[in-house]
């Protein structure tokens, strides 16, 4: 059940950024697409011109031990955004309890502008070139494995 309601927390984040991002005067999928690089959110638009997007989120906590993690690690290459993501992973208790439940910009290994709403975030984030954007869940994000019998 918990798995359901952080893929619908997804969902509605991923359709608040578009709605932001489109009430914010955008005239073109050029305009729109430029404002997507620049919050660091990955795109590709298909042959049809279907627009797809992806994001980063807490997915899950302690997912597995540090030493697993080097392991996985080792044989993919880490994305563009691994500093930032590493950094927010380390500080996520001191993170989660100054942010709890705010979107927060992190920019060079900090947190640069926090703000419980993500079109305010977005206007504070300005001068910054791609900040790495996600929300900081107030309790911590458990993923429960089920093994069928």
């Amino acid at each position: 059940m918990k798995s359901s309601i952080q893929t619908y927390n997804q969902v509605e984040s991923q359709k608040t950024i578009f709605r932001l991002i489109s009430s914010s005067g955008t005239k073109s999928p050029e305009e729109f697409l430029e404002t997507l690089d620049k919050l660091r959110i990955e795109w590709f638009v298909t042959e049809k011109g279907t627009l797809m997007i992806k994001y980063w989120q807490i997915g899950a906590e302690d997912f597995v031990p540090p030493e697993q993690a080097a392991i996985i690690r080792s044989d993919r290459p880490g994305p563009e955004q691994a500093g930032e993501l590493d950094w927010l992973s380390k500080n996520l208790p001191n993170v989660r309890g100054q942010y709890s439940g705010q979107w927060v910009a992190v920019y060079n290994n900090e947190i640069v502008a926090a703000a419980p709403d993500l079109s305010v975030l977005i206007r504070q984030i300005g001068g910054f070139d791609r900040p790495l954007i996600t929300f900081i869940p107030t309790d911590p994000v458990v993923w429960t494995f089920t093994y069928a019998s």
